[in-house]
């Protein structure tokens, strides 16, 4: 009877220690999680816990135990969220390892509170009422990240930081009791351990500041491409109906004339041409911030020549701490998407709704565009079908990230052939 609860205890110690790998995996690499993935996810976890209990019914070494469920998680992050194995199986390694460390701080800190060895016997229940205590702890560490943070990655980061700047002073400190025997062996390995996972977080924050300023950078270059490109487009626009507005007053002169002479159908069809270039650049939509005008509008007279229909509805804040760099970023690359995805559906889909609102503190920008098929999406990112990837494949990731630098947020739907794109910024008045 004994031997079952502890088989049913190992079964419950160990799903729950692969669920918390995962998620701390899963916050610290940034891998994008969705309901379809949830129901895979939880049998991945339930079947790797089974392999791990099964393997501890043997006599096999923990080492091998621990790199087992290493191996095993790894396959898992790569299968599901197809993370890059390298940095999954770092992470998931060290992360093993503090585990490791901690269960046997805690054994050894039970054992040397009740002077006795036996909480160091991994068969025992003492080792066993150690593991759990270590578990909740974890448990209580995922649950402070997901209530003190949205993007858990660093809260995740900071955590493990933590785990192994104490696990190394437990170490320490326990090598100064005399209540239970250790080996200075064991303890220096131990010590070593510790250092080991200090130096590995180190690394892995180092590591990620150099990926996202990589990533800020390429932003950034994207986005002064797209810049320059849209800039190029109003350019040619404009030069090109310059002569029209320069010579107003000949048109005037040659429509005076044409009515003085009762040529009424030539008038008509003379202002007909006269009016199609005004159109083209007339303002459609106006915030009071020149860029964003120019923004939004080069986009409505590209929509428009390719025959989609756009509606606006847009209620500006003025006055704000959103740079425009920023919403040049969010907008175009999301008028960019919807362009592009209604320039290929058929005529009942080609339409895009752009409405910016205002609600309390807080900026909406939606974008809702017809398309025929369902997006490819890959890594959060939205898939162009276009040659050019240099400019239109930078992604929803770009939006994502000017997003946050307003504490907002960014979030996509389809359904009935309409993509929609959400994107909340928080903003603060400031003086003009």
């Amino acid at each position: 009877m004994m031997k079952w609860i502890q088989i049913l205890s190992s079964l419950l110690a160990n799903g729950l220690r692969i669920f918390l790998g995962l998620y701390f995996a899963v916050n610290m690499l940034e891998l994008s999680w969705n309901r379809k993935k949830a129901a895979a996810f939880y049998v991945c976890v339930v079947c790797a816990a089974v392999c791990m209990t099964a393997f501890s019914c043997f006599t096999i070494q923990q080492t091998y135990i621990a790199g087992a469920e290493t191996i095993i998680l790894t396959v898992i992050l790569y299968c599901l969220f197809a993370a890059k194995t390298r940095m999954s199986l770092f992470v998931t390694f060290f992360y093993e390892m503090t585990v490791a460390l901690w269960e046997f701080i805690i054994s050894a800190g039970l054992g040397a509170a009740f002077h006795s060895n036996s909480f160091l016997n991994v068969k025992s229940f003492g080792y066993m009422a150690s593991v759990w205590i270590v578990r909740l702890l974890m448990l209580g560490m995922a649950f402070q990240i997901k209530k003190t943070s949205k993007r858990n990655n660093k809260q995740s980061s900071r955590a493990i930081a933590g785990a192994a700047l104490a696990g190394f002073l437990g170490v320490v400190l326990l090598s100064g009791q005399n209540a239970i025997a250790i080996s200075d062996d064991q303890l220096t390995v131990w010590v070593i351990f510790a250092l080991l996972i200090l130096v590995a977080v180190l690394f892995f924050s180092l590591n990620r500041q150099y990926e996202m300023e990589k990533t800020i950078a390429q932003l950034e270059k994207d986005k002064n491409a797209l810049l320059a490109r849209d800039y190029q487009n109003l350019k040619n626009t404009y030069s090109t109906n310059a002569k029209m507005f320069h010579d107003f007053h000949n048109h005037m002169e040659a429509l005076y004339r044409y009515l003085s002479k009762s040529n009424i159908e030539e008038a008509m069809e003379y202002l007909k041409n006269l009016r199609t270039p005004i159109q083209s650049i007339s303002q459609t939509a106006w915030i009071g911030d020149e860029a964003i005008d120019y923004l939004i509008n080069s986009k409505i007279a590209l929509a428009i020549s390719q025959n989609i229909r756009v509606n606006t509805n847009i209620e500006f804040p003025r006055h704000t701490n959103i740079m425009s760099v920023d919403l040049v970023a969010i907008l175009g690359n999301l008028l960019d998407n919807s362009i592009e995805a209604a320039g290929d559906a058929e005529d009942s889909l080609r339409f895009i709704n752009l409405t910016i609102r205002r609600i309390n503190n807080m900026m909406v920008i939606k974008v809702e565009n017809g398309c025929d098929a369902t997006p490819v999406m890959a890594d959060g990112d939205l898939q162009t079908s276009k040659t050019d990837k240099a400019l239109h494949g930078w992604g929803l990731k770009s939006v994502r990230t000017a997003a946050e630098h307003y504490d907002g947020t960014m979030g996509t739907e389809y359904n009935n052939h309409i993509f929609r794109a959400v994107v909340t910024l928080s903003f603060a008045p400031v003086k003009a």
